[in-house]
Parts: C-alpha cells; structure tokens; sequence
C-alpha cells in the first residue's frame, strides 16, 4: 500500500496555540500591573482593570476553542477581532501611550508638559519601576497578540468555511 501526500493546505489545521499564549501573556502582565499599580499607588480604580479586561479575554478564548473545534471562519474572525481590539487598548492606547512614551519623556529630560498635557492626571514623573516595567511589557505582549491573530486568521483563509468542515476538519 502506498501512502498517499495530502495537500499542506488540509493536512492540519491552523495552529491556535501560539495565539492564545499571546493572548494569556497580555492579559497576565495587565493583570499584575493594575493590581500592582491599584495597591502600590494607592489607585483603586486600577483594581478594575482584570475584570473588565477578564470579559473580552473570556470571550476571545471561547472564540479560539470553537474556532479549533469546528474550523468555523466565524470563530476565528471573532476571535481575531477581539485580539486586535485589545492589543490596540492595552499596547497602544495604554503602554505606549501612558508609560513607554512618559518614560522617554522623563528619560530624554523633555519637558513634562509635553505628557502632562495629554494625560494631566497620571502620575509624573515616573517613580516606581516595576509598575513602569510592566506597563513597558505591556507593549511587548501586544504586539505578540496582534502577530499571532494575524498569522492565524491568515493561515485559516481558504480552509474553512462558516458552517461546515472541511477534509482538514474531518483529520482532527
């Protein structure tokens, strides 16, 4: 019996694993820097920040889970959709924003009202570096999350469609 090659483009799903580490490493480092910064920095309002980051993140791994499951396009645009959103968010609104580019600014001696003006109620100069560390890493796992969405929903294009499941669906 000769054994028979599939096409690459069937022989195995799209790996999902990469992405939800991505998106578990992001909302790990959010998670301990609001807490931290909401203790630290006597900020309470930072406490809410896991819970209402917790709900996307919950929503996106379900999203994941069914995607990897049944190869539903649906599921892997939603969870896409969600990755991105909060790699915007959390990278660019929040860590490159709010503490990569404060602490250039600080680093650089630039003058203070150049982050002031933007963000008059957000502590400067910087004076805690673990809180600015992983707000800086923050940016880093971002990012991861955004390739890694990326790279899925591209490497799913063609192999699935919205309701049924392909020849690679029926070899998982």
């Amino acid at each position: 019996m000769t054994a028979t090659r599939l096409d690459p483009a069937v022989a195995a799903p799209p790996r999902t694993r990469p992405a939800l580490i991505a998106l578990l490493a992001l909302f790990a480092v959010t998670t301990v820097h609001h807490l931290y910064g909401g203790l630290a920095l006597d900020s309470p309002n930072r406490l809410l920040v896991p819970v209402l980051v917790a709900l996307p993140v919950a929503a996106a791994v379900t999203a994941l889970v069914i995607f990897r499951r049944t190869g539903r396009r649906a599921a892997v645009r939603t969870y896409a959709t969600i990755a991105l959103a909060l790699a915007v968010l959390l990278g660019i609104v929040h860590s490159a924003y709010s503490h990569v580019y404060k602490d250039v600014v600080f680093l650089t001696g630039a003058p203070a009202e150049l982050y002031v003006l933007l963000n008059p109620d957000e502590h400067f100069p910087p004076d805690d570096v673990f809180f600015e560390l992983t707000g800086v890493v923050e940016l880093g796992a971002a990012i991861a999350v955004a390739v890694t969405a990326i790279r899925l929903l591209r490497s799913s294009s063609g192999r699935r469609t919205g309701g049924g499941r392909s020849a690679a669906g029926a070899l998982e």
